[in-house]
């Protein structure tokens, strides 16, 4: 805060004329107060006393002598109260219009932040969280569960519980949501390894499709078995009953067999900064990661879903493999990051599927153990969940050798404590959402 500078007014001086008794009528001041007549010399001429202009003589300045100290103080003190109040105003008014209108912050994490994210609060109201992640807005944030009916819940920034929804016409054992991403658009992709598909949603939770295999939708399916499908018309499909459920807006319904097991198995799912879907495939001879372009996964394009199938890895140990990857995520400059799960690593690929290197195998606090979701920030640090380990580690990917930066989180129940965690989640302003599983809450962090 600059300080303000205080300046000195002159002050200007005013002639008063002060009556002065005549010369022979002074009192003395060993008189005691009683009047006495000077005698003035014979013959000798004395200067005429000079009458008083009333002219207070100046000190420094131009400040009276005593009043300077006090005048300066007077004046600096108003000028800090006035700096003070005009302070505490502005934070008011930055106070009130968040709480009429929250939005996201400045970026935090602009800054070169080096040291570890401390506990802020938890989220409860959910059973055996697994899965988390934000709508595009950082409005809502929406929780999968793996305990009790197993829904998807949706909460405020706050921790509000606003709703929760599940895929249509299913039981709670019939459905496992795991890993959610939201698109641009708004839409969640959720994966459901019990449907063996990606059930895709609007914001509030209205099922509007799913993606069955890697190259075919329900809707796609849909348009191309029912009879004189009608606009608006709603579908649903569990595939416990091989049936697929077509609503239509004049309240009929059709009924059509569906299609089966496909062949796929998708666990983890992310979306690059380009809007394309990487989704980890664990089907049981396979275990690679798959990329769907933002285009093919556009509302219009869901009907007659056809692109191209392209996938990197395989099921092993050895480099360029994987064992159960659990979700794959992008840097800024293209690179995928996946956590493979049972191999204990995380491998690097190139934006075309290369394999790179990988790293995290071993010992020590650099090391991962169990790691299962991930997230990657505008910095291109890589916060990588280890359920085993019972902490997060963070890693600098942005340059070309990766560097580990930090670990947080410890094994138990308390704040800041968890107890196998599975996901995590990043907001715009550096707050971190972590799927605290056996403890059954979301934790939230921050720099």
């Amino acid at each position: 805060m600059d300080n303000s500078k205080i300046t000195r007014a002159e002050f200007s001086s005013h002639s008063a004329e002060i009556p002065t008794k005549p010369v022979g009528m002074q009192k003395s001041p060993a008189s005691g107060g009683a009047s006495q007549t000077s005698t003035m010399s014979a013959g000798v001429a004395r200067k005429p006393a000079k009458a008083s202009t009333g002219v207070l003589p100046r000190q420094g300045r131009g400040y009276p002598q005593g009043q300077s100290a006090a005048r300066k103080q007077r004046n600096r003190l108003l000028v800090l109260i006035s700096v003070l109040w005009a302070i505490l105003a502005g934070l008011l008014t930055v106070i009130i219009v968040y709480a009429m209108r929250p939005r996201p912050l400045p970026e935090l994490l602009a800054l070169n932040v080096t040291y570890a994210p401390h506990y802020l609060f938890s989220i409860y109201n959910v059973d055996q969280p697994v899965g988390v992640a934000f709508s595009p807005a950082e409005n809502r944030l929406y929780v999968a569960e793996s305990g009790g009916e197993r829904l998807i819940k949706v909460f405020d920034r706050k921790g509000d519980l606003i709703g929760s929804f599940s895929p249509p016409r299913t039981q709670a054992a019939e459905r496992s949501p795991i890993y959610m991403a939201a698109d641009a658009n708004g839409r969640v992709f959720v994966s459901d390894i019990s449907q063996l598909a990606v059930q895709v949603y609007d914001a509030d939770g209205n099922f509007l499709d799913s993606l069955l295999s890697p190259d075919l939708t329900l809707s796609e399916y849909v348009s191309n078995h029912a009879q004189n499908l009608q606009d608006g018309s709603t579908l649903s499909y569990n595939l416990f009953q091989e049936i697929v459920y077509v609503a239509e807006p004049g309240g009929a319904e059709q009924q059509l067999t569906g299609p089966g097991h496909l062949g796929w198995a998708p666990l983890g799912v992310r979306f690059t900064g380009n809007g394309d879907l990487l989704v980890t495939d664990v089907i049981e001879d396979h275990h690679v990661v798959r990329t769907i372009s933002e285009s093919d996964l556009q509302p219009s394009s869901l009907s007659g879903f056809n692109p191209p199938l392209t996938a990197f890895g395989n099921i092993g140990t050895g480099d360029g493999n994987f064992s159960f990857p659990n979700v794959a995520v992008a840097d800024s400059k293209g690179r995928i990051y996946v956590t493979d799960g049972n191999n204990s690593r995380i491998s690097a690929w190139d934006g075309q599927g290369n394999f790179l290197f990988f790293f995290g195998r071993g010992s020590g606090e650099s090391a991962v153990n169990l790691p299962r979701g991930a997230v990657i920030d505008r910095q291109d640090r890589l916060y990588v969940v280890d359920a085993v380990d019972h902490s997060i580690k963070v890693y600098d990917v942005s340059g070309d050798e990766v560097a580990f930066l930090y670990r947080f989180g410890d094994f138990g129940i308390d704040d800041g404590q968890f107890n196998y965690p599975n996901d995590i989640a990043l907001d715009k302003n550096g707050r971190l959402y972590i799927a605290d599983r056996e403890n059954n809450r979301i934790q939230v962090w921050s720099y």
